[in-house]
């Protein structure tokens, strides 16, 4: 069940209600990999879409993607979602913290969670936070400057039962 309707920029964004009185469930309880169209952290105001990367291609702003050949909720492996570090999109990763909660909107209507275990600058060519992983997990990327070769900022997080 969706409890509001906010525009954010040009996209009608789905947001949980305040009074939880939307449908969660346990990424455990899906059947297999389930395509995700939102991420909302409201702690720290992110809310935005889901599309799915290209490599080299540009990348919008308002927008997380989906790098290429990583899991969907469900998929027991690592989904990894990286944005631009701007207003209306990543840019306040930097604020988050251990224990924040990262809530996912499926395609089916309900809504997956995740509590944040790390949250991490690393070099600009660290590969391995996109790598397939044997459990299940969210992984957000944004940038640190507009240099090609400045630090990301990693956030991982694991599902809540």
């Amino acid at each position: 069940m969706l409890a509001a309707i906010v525009l954010v920029g040009s996209f009608a964004a789905a947001t949980p209600a305040s009074s939880d009185g939307s449908t969660y469930v346990s990424v455990d309880s899906l059947a297999g990999p389930t395509r995700a169209d939102r991420v909302v952290v409201s702690r720290v105001g992110i809310n935005v879409p889901i599309r799915n990367g290209v490599l080299d291609a540009p990348i919008a702003e308002h927008v997380a993607y989906r790098y290429p050949g990583t899991s969907w909720p469900g998929g027991h492996s690592n989904m990894y979602l990286y944005g631009h570090a701007r207003v209306g999109t990543f840019l306040n990763l930097k604020d988050m913290r251990v224990g924040d909660i990262v809530q996912v909107h499926l395609v089916t209507g309900a809504w997956v969670r995740y509590r944040v275990t790390i949250v991490r600058r690393v070099p600009w060519n660290d590969g391995s936070w996109t790598l397939l992983t044997s459990a299940e997990r969210l992984t957000l990327q944004t940038c640190t400057s507009w240099y090609t070769t400045a630090d990301k900022i990693v956030v991982v997080a694991v599902p809540i039962a």
